[in-house]
């Protein structure tokens, strides 16, 4: 897998779930199917539309029988994108 550093963790977390995708050969459709998650979600997900659930994480990890580290790095994504960070949202202008 490569360098994920930089850019925002929802654009780092969707790039590294694509990356493992098409590093296991598979469309978003094959993932599908394998997992059991519809083409939509993962699409919004590779995009960083949504955060993934933690059973969802899990699921991706078993399907693609990621490592732990790699595993590790998928939920330290995940959590850094709920926790906000590289949200900009709330800063800016005042009332």
């Amino acid at each position: 897998m490569g360098d994920f550093g930089a850019g925002a963790p929802q654009d780092r977390l969707g790039t590294l779930l694509r990356s493992i995708r098409l590093d296991r050969g598979m469309t978003q459709e094959e993932l599908g199917a394998a997992s059991g998650m519809s083409v939509r979600s993962i699409r919004d997900l590779e995009r960083g539309v949504s955060c993934p659930r933690i059973s969802t994480l899990r699921l991706l990890a078993h399907t693609w029988q990621l490592s732990e580290a790699q595993r590790a790095e998928l939920h330290r994504l995940a959590r850094a994108k709920r926790d906000g960070a590289g949200d900009t949202r709330g800063s800016g202008a005042r009332p």
